[in-house]
């Protein structure tokens, strides 16, 4: 993980919200609630070195490698 790009992340979204939530006060709760989601699920994301993370079928064979490997015994 990028600390540095993570603060940075952090910050920007902090800014965000700050700037954005008197215009959403008059917005309803769902609305709310979905740019709240948005914005957090993109600082999960930042977390993380996507570029170099390995695809979904990688994750599923190493996932069920052990259980294949038990199966053919």
């Amino acid at each position: 993980m990028r600390w540095g790009a993570f603060l940075c992340t952090t910050v920007i979204v902090t800014l965000i919200i700050l700037y954005e939530w008197p215009k959403m006060k008059k917005n309803p709760k769902k609305d709310k609630v979905a740019f709240l989601t948005l914005l957090l699920m993109c600082l999960v994301l930042s977390m993380f070195n996507l570029p170099q993370m390995s695809g979904p079928t990688q994750w599923v064979e190493t996932l069920f490698r052990p259980f294949g490997e038990f199966m053919e015994k």
